[in-house]
């Protein structure tokens, strides 16, 4: 009889094999976090840290300052003029000075034209004038020999004016005159020969040369310009003008306003040198497109040499910026443009460490700087550090307060120490 193979069933199998494996499974995974749960240690606790931003401040003090307007402009001469032939002829000389750039003084002959001609109708016209003047004489004396003669032989009646021959002695008379005033046209002309200069001034450009013929009134001799004194026109806004004093002319021709100073800084061979000077006037319009007003900057001898180290002259053309001085504010408060926030706030830095945002009215801002009339009191702290955000009452500290942090790690390290 044959013995059959025992075979146990599926769930004989499941209860021999996996139920072990699952139960050791089970308590190796109990073991483990009973380990764990054994050995883990409280969490370290650290004290809360308090970020405080520290910024730099500035003390206001109160001074004494002068509102600065800025402007530019282009230097441009005062006097200006094209000289023109008063007289035809051709270029006998030029003078030495007669050149883009030469000086001259008032009176110098800059050209001379050719007079022979001019000089031949001088002596014509004085020909005339004297045989219009020997005219004149004998018509005079043969009228007075004509009322002598009407009182010998005369009925009592007056004459007539024929008969004192007074029609032939105001034609006599006439012709003297006109004789003179040729006189005077012709030596005026002989004097146009020569082209004089009107003032001192320098020549700005030259368009005759030796030969040439000129037209008179028509052929230009030169185009010069005066150099005692040049000008800069200046524009400045409609709400600097509250800074400055104007000068102002009115229609009754009465002024009113300063000339306040103004120092004019042009840039030569990448040096700055300065000129100073006054604003003359202002303009007599707003400029629609950009609201300005132009202010006219004089300044005299241009062309003179500075004191101690020579400085180049200030041309016509040159680029100028200038400082407009203004009125002077007492017991204001100046501070760097970046203590300006939005809004014109500034940022005060109280005895507690707090800040105050507070609102002021600027009397003057530039790019570099801001002035402060009220608002502000003296020993204030303004903070200059730029916040992202800023409330009022918001903590902050200053370079030379202590750290806190620093303060707080050293404590802790003296109780581990301590504990150690």
């Amino acid at each position: 009889m044959e013995e059959k193979e025992y075979r146990p069933n599926f769930p004989q199998w499941l209860l021999l094999h996996v139920l072990p494996a699952i139960l050791l499974i089970l308590f190796g995974g109990a073991a483990i976090i009973a380990l764990a749960l054994f050995l883990k240690r409280p969490p370290e606790t650290k004290p809360l840290i308090k970020v405080v931003p520290t910024v730099e401040v500035i003390e206001a003090q109160p001074t004494t300052t002068r509102a600065v307007v800025e402007s530019q402009g282009i230097v441009e001469a005062r006097t200006q003029t094209t000289l023109f032939a008063e007289v035809s002829g051709r270029i006998e000389s030029v003078s030495p000075a007669l050149y883009a750039g030469g000086f001259f003084a008032k009176g110098d002959v800059l050209a001379k034209i050719d007079d022979t001609d001019y000089v031949a109708n001088l002596a014509a016209a004085k020909s005339r004038q004297a045989e219009a003047q020997l005219a004149y004489e004998q018509e005079r004396a043969t009228s007075e020999q004509a009322l002598e003669d009407w009182k010998q032989i005369g009925s009592g009646e007056a004459p007539s004016d024929l008969v004192l021959r007074k029609p032939q002695l105001a034609r006599a008379l006439a012709n003297l005159e006109a004789a003179t005033a040729a006189v005077k046209s012709a030596e005026r002309d002989l004097q146009r020969a020569s082209v004089k200069a009107p003032y001192d001034g320098r020549v700005q450009s030259k368009f005759v040369d030796i030969g040439q013929f000129v037209n008179a009134r028509t052929s230009q001799i030169a185009s010069i310009y005066a150099v005692d004194t040049v000008e800069v026109r200046l524009g400045i806004s409609l709400d600097d003008t509250r800074l400055i004093s104007i000068p102002e002319a009115y229609a009754d021709g009465t002024t009113s306003g300063k000339k306040p100073p103004v120092t004019l800084t042009a840039t030569y061979g990448g040096k700055d040198y300065q000129w100073e000077g006054i604003i003359d006037r202002s303009e007599g319009s707003v400029d629609p497109q950009t609201r300005l007003l132009y202010l006219v900057a004089q300044v005299s001898a241009p062309y003179a040499k500075g004191q101690g180290a020579p400085r180049p002259p200030l041309k016509i053309g040159s680029f100028v910026k200038a400082e407009i001085i203004g009125e002077q504010s007492e017991d204001s408060y100046t501070l760097p443009r970046r203590a300006l926030r939005e809004n014109d706030s500034l940022y005060i830095v109280k005895e507690d460490r707090t800040l105050e945002i507070r609102e002021v009215t600027p009397f003057q801002k530039t790019r570099e700087s801001v002035i402060i009339k009220d608002g502000l009191e003296p020993g204030e702290l303004v903070c200059l550090t730029p916040l992202q955000y800023v409330v009022n009452g918001m903590e902050v500290r200053l370079p030379s307060d202590p750290d806190p942090h620093s303060q707080e790690e050293d404590g802790t390290d003296s109780e581990a120490n301590a504990k150690k």
